[in-house]
């Protein structure tokens, strides 16, 4: 066996294992196995595509274990236990709407090559989003759903003795302050983003029992002030969507709205110093590139200076938890 031909091969046909799944997401396959085994012509018929083409979608769904067909019921379809649990919209386990926003992405990731030539964006994702409803819905759910599993990893890697108010910016469905204050009675949060986000933080919010501990507030993070007198300001996966420009103003504005001793938590995916791994953190900064007009992953130690030229004391940096997730924290003097 020639390992070296396998190994690029693999690489070489790597996208094409996405693309049944986007592809099943984006038509609403899984939800409509969900209310029981149907025949690809039924499917078909209702979700608006051809037979001939959907006969092919789910038999690669099938050779994916996505999907089952069972014979003795004359060839019907049905969700996998994984499918059903990570993929149906009714699932608490759901990953649906992120793997809709995963097949979005894999459009101008298909033109990396012209963002590599031109090192700039190729799809500005923070255009789209304030241009579509739909598509800003399933990034908001989406995120949500992919970070809630390592999002009770933050609350053990922060000192939270003794805090009492805090902002999360940017915090999308708010996420992270949920799990800040589960863990954090005394803890009161803010989510901080844009008013259509927050529709979908409230309601996240309310169903997680926690209202009168988190609430809400309308910014453009680019902008806006953050508040004042605070005991933490979170920013988690914002920051690597933006320019050194962008990020020096908004921890001087994350600064300003910190009481002295109040703290900075900078949360994300970090490469290492010679910038060649780990491997996920790498394609993230390809990501960036491609998808957010500004925006690059930096080192840990990057990151830190900045802290540092924004007039932040005390600056270290670690792993948070077992997340894969990394974070600069920072003192205001």
């Amino acid at each position: 066996m020639d390992i070296a031909f396998m190994t690029l091969s693999r690489l070489a046909f790597g996208y094409w294992e996405g693309q049944p799944l986007y592809a099943m997401a984006e038509l609403g396959v899984f939800d409509a196995l969900a209310e029981g085994p149907a025949r690809a012509a039924t499917l078909a018929d209702r979700l608006a595509a051809s037979t001939d083409g959907m006969v092919r979608l789910l038999d690669a769904g099938v050779a994916l274990r996505l999907l089952t067909r069972d014979p003795e019921t004359d060839g019907r379809y049905r969700n996998t236990e994984m499918a059903t649990k990570l993929l149906t919209s009714g699932s608490p386990d759901t990953l649906i709407h992120w793997v809709r926003v995963m097949g979005r992405w894999s459009r101008p990731w298909s033109r990396l090559a012209d963002a590599v030539r031109s090192g700039t964006t190729v799809e500005d994702q923070g255009l789209r989003l304030g241009d579509d409803p739909a598509y800003m819905r399933d990034f908001i759910l989406g995120m949500h759903e992919y970070a809630r599993r390592g999002a009770a990893e933050l609350p053990s890697a922060i000192p939270l003795e003794g805090l009492r108010r805090g902002v999360d910016v940017g915090g999308g469905a708010g996420t992270y302050a949920i799990a800040l204050a589960n863990a954090a009675p005394e803890l009161k949060l803010t989510v901080l983003d844009l008013t259509p986000v927050l529709d979908i933080t409230r309601a996240m919010v309310d169903a997680h029992g926690l209202t009168g501990r988190i609430d809400t507030g309308v910014i453009d993070y680019r902008l806006d002030r953050f508040g004042e007198d605070l005991d933490l300001v979170l920013m988690s996966n914002v920051l690597h969507q933006e320019s050194d420009t962008v990020c020096l103003s908004m921890l001087g504005r994350a600064r300003d709205a910190l009481r002295p001793g109040g703290r900075v938590v900078v949360q994300g995916h970090f490469v290492q110093p010679d910038r060649t791994g780990p491997l996920f953190a790498t394609l993230h900064n390809l990501s960036a590139l491609a998808l957010w007009s500004g925006g690059h992953s930096r080192t840990l130690e990057e990151m830190a200076a900045l802290a540092g030229r924004s007039g932040f004391t005390e600056v270290t940096t670690g792993p948070v938890g077992k997340s894969g997730l990394s974070m600069v924290t920072a003192v205001r003097a």
